[in-house]
């Protein structure tokens, strides 16, 4: 399904909203030490670039966070041009069938409110601007009305770098964007926030970059049609390093009883502190890039170290985005003191396509005596 992210012309009018961008959260209840460091993408102003004759521009990261603490590539482009098919840049299905951009994700709506800057990501001229429409959780058929209007991009901003390079920002926070039409920009400089304007199931950046009307993979350096595996030649500021992350648990906390998927959407930062008379108690995480195959395991351990809750699952399908939880109704009330609820996940690699990983997240929830 191909959304219009056009002011109205052709050139612009290429992203997409995924045939299946499912956010499941598990229907039972039986029951971050994020790896890698943090990416600081603002360089200093020596590092900043100016434009180039005839080569692309080098590109700062487009969103004003840290990749892998508090904003993540949700999606990559779609090298595959078979129908039906998808690809990214590594050849793995970190991306979707049509996706012409990058999208990068912050955590829930507490976020998004509290404000995520949208920078230029090289030096430009801003072309068009579209601002006013709405940040919201759209229906299937609000998404279809935006398509059919081509509004689908929602609030963004469209800036040419010259020789023929341009830039497209959607889903900008409604009312954030600080920028207008023939206003000339520098590479970092802040043009608006991260929203979830347009048809967008859940706050994030969709970017992209053309080269005279083709899109440009600024991870690989290549047109959207050339294939992948091949030697990256990405276009990112030299010094300034965005890891392929193959998955990512970005996410994770406890509740008192059942998580509900539309109060994670909006905060996601779990639970500091759990009454002991709590009906229930729950462990959650949040994982971007979930793989048909992975094996995951969920266990809350009580504070005397003994197991409190555990499950074991094998993913059935390659999802964008997938949430899980495990937990224990309570009899009584719980024992007062810390809990501490894992995830881990392994995946095995083909030698080929996929790297053998692991990854490991860890919350702490404190359970506080009742009061007589």
């Amino acid at each position: 399904m191909t959304l219009s992210c056009s002011f109205g012309a052709p050139l612009w009018a290429q992203t997409s909203l995924p045939a299946e961008q499912e956010q499941i959260l598990e229907e039972s209840i039986p029951e971050e030490k994020i790896p890698g460091p943090a990416l600081v993408q603002t360089p200093s102003k020596a590092q900043t670039p100016a434009p180039t004759p005839s080569g692309p521009p080098q590109l700062m990261m487009p969103a004003a966070c840290a990749l892998g603490t508090d904003c993540w590539v949700v999606n990559y482009i779609d090298t595959d041009t078979e129908k039906d098919s998808a690809r990214d840049y590594t050849c793995g299905p970190r991306t979707y069938d049509g996706h012409d951009g990058t999208d990068f994700a912050i955590r829930d709506r507490v976020a998004m409110d509290i404000g995520v800057g949208v920078v230029a990501a090289a030096n430009g001229r801003v072309v068009r601007v579209r601002d006013g429409q709405d940040d919201q959780q759209p229906t299937g058929e609000q998404i279809q009305t935006m398509l059919s209007s081509n509004l689908g991009c929602g609030n963004g901003v469209l800036i040419d770098h010259g020789n023929g390079w341009q830039s497209i920002s959607c889903h900008m926070k409604k009312g954030s964007i600080t920028v207008k039409p023939n206003q000339p920009v520098r590479a970092g400089e802040r043009i608006g926030e991260i929203g979830q304007s347009g048809a967008a199931e859940f706050p994030h950046l969709h970017f992209s970059l053309f080269k005279g009307g083709t899109i440009i993979d600024p991870f690989s350096g290549e047109a959207i049609d050339g294939g992948c595996g091949g030697t990256p030649k990405p276009l990112w500021l030299m010094g300034l390093t965005l890891p392929y992350e193959p998955v990512a648990l970005y996410a994770g906390g406890f509740t008192p009883g059942e998580p509900v998927l539309d109060g994670l959407r909006i905060d996601a930062t779990g639970a500091a502190t759990v009454r002991a008379d709590a009906p229930a108690l729950s462990f959650w995480v949040g994982i971007y890039g979930v793989r048909e195959g992975d094996v995951i395991h969920m266990t809350i351990t009580d504070p005397l170290g003994r197991p409190f809750a555990s499950r074991a699952i094998t993913q059935d399908k390659t999802r964008a985005r997938q949430f899980y939880y495990v937990g224990r109704k309570v009899r009584g009330t719980l024992m007062p003191g810390p809990y501490t609820g894992t995830l881990t996940l392994e995946r095995t690699g083909d030698g080929v396509t996929t790297e053998t990983i692991s990854r490991a997240l860890e919350r702490m929830v404190t359970v506080t005596s009742v009061e007589p």
